[in-house]
């Protein structure tokens, strides 16, 4: 699994979380405006930076918007799977040094149920792979009206 083809493909969609997330941030009070013109002026630094992927993931998306979103969610959570090898060992570390006993076992709560439900859904995924892209690519695509 590469994930830096799996990020290339899910770029547009990517932005278009963040581009809400900034937006959201805005409306966010008690946080400073310096951050909030800090971390605006990070996202469009990266909107310049993959202008290109940002164009053709549009591309596809007008194209055929129903295969790119289940193809961005597949890829999403293959992305935090792997993601989880640095989140583990950094939130460990977190745990340890966190002075607030009530929130370092909410923490560590968190992360166990987070990976057994990734491990589930990998694990479903493994064994019904062709079910689930039967369902998800054909026979849901019919139920829903304009899905390319």
């Amino acid at each position: 699994m590469d994930t830096s083809i799996l990020m290339i493909k899910s770029t547009f969609l990517i932005f278009c979380l963040w581009a809400i997330a900034i937006i959201m941030l805005w409306f966010r009070p008690r946080i400073e405006i310096f951050w909030k013109i800090i971390a605006t002026v990070i996202f469009a630094f990266y909107v310049w930076f993959f202008h290109e992927e940002l164009v053709k993931g549009y591309g596809q998306f007008i194209a055929q918007w129903y295969t790119a979103v289940l193809a961005f969610l597949k890829e999403l959570l293959s992305i935090v799977f792997v993601t989880m090898f640095i989140i583990w060992p950094v939130s460990l570390v977190l745990i340890f040094y966190k002075a607030n006993d009530m929130g370092a076992e909410r923490l560590l709560k968190f992360l166990c149920i987070l990976t057994l439900v990734l491990w589930i859904v990998f694990i479903i995924y493994y064994f019904f792979s062709e079910g689930i892209d039967s369902f998800l690519y054909e026979d849901l695509k019919k139920l829903i009206p304009k899905a390319k």
